[in-house]
């Protein structure tokens, strides 16, 4: 045999193996544990930019149902003004605009948000396709998108 060959012992191989093998351990413990945690914190990250949108959502509702009242007392005080005919119109409108701003207010999203978790949770499969859908439609939206961004670029 050759003077350059290393040679080791069946108890040096074994020990060689059983550190290898409590290294691939170690490094899979490792990888499970980042895995385990990078998933806690997208999870958190996505509950807290639901409870975010939610909070515009009810900010943006509260704000339209107060733009509909002011439009409707504007339109009532601004019928008066003018002759008998018109006034009733501008009476019929401002109580429309108050129906849709009562209806806008009391209508609250985070129970539509809860009755479509209900929903997707009875549906799993059905719910998965369509967000495999939307997910698609809108990678392909973003895709073209982003060609025509760069085809505009290079023209100027």
């Amino acid at each position: 045999m050759g003077a350059n060959v290393p040679y080791l012992s069946l108890t040096q191989h074994s020990q060689s193996i059983s550190n290898l093998e409590r290294d691939y351990m170690t490094n899979l413990r490792t990888v499970t544990e980042t895995a385990a945690e990078f998933g806690k914190q997208a999870k958190e990250s996505v509950e807290e930019l639901g409870r975010s949108a939610g909070r515009r959502l009810d900010e943006a509702r509260d704000e339209t149902g107060d733009a509909l009242h002011t439009a409707a007392s504007s339109v009532r005080a601004t019928g008066r003004q003018g002759c008998d005919a018109i006034g009733g119109f501008a009476n019929n409108t401002a109580d429309k605009l108050d129906a849709t701003a009562t209806y806008v207010e009391d209508h609250d999203l985070s129970r539509a948000y809860a009755g479509l978790r209900k929903y997707g949770r009875q549906h799993l499969a059905g719910s998965l396709a369509v967000a495999a859908g939307i997910g698609f439609l809108l990678g392909s939206a973003m895709l073209r998108m982003s060609h025509s961004c760069a085809k505009t670029a290079k023209v100027a």
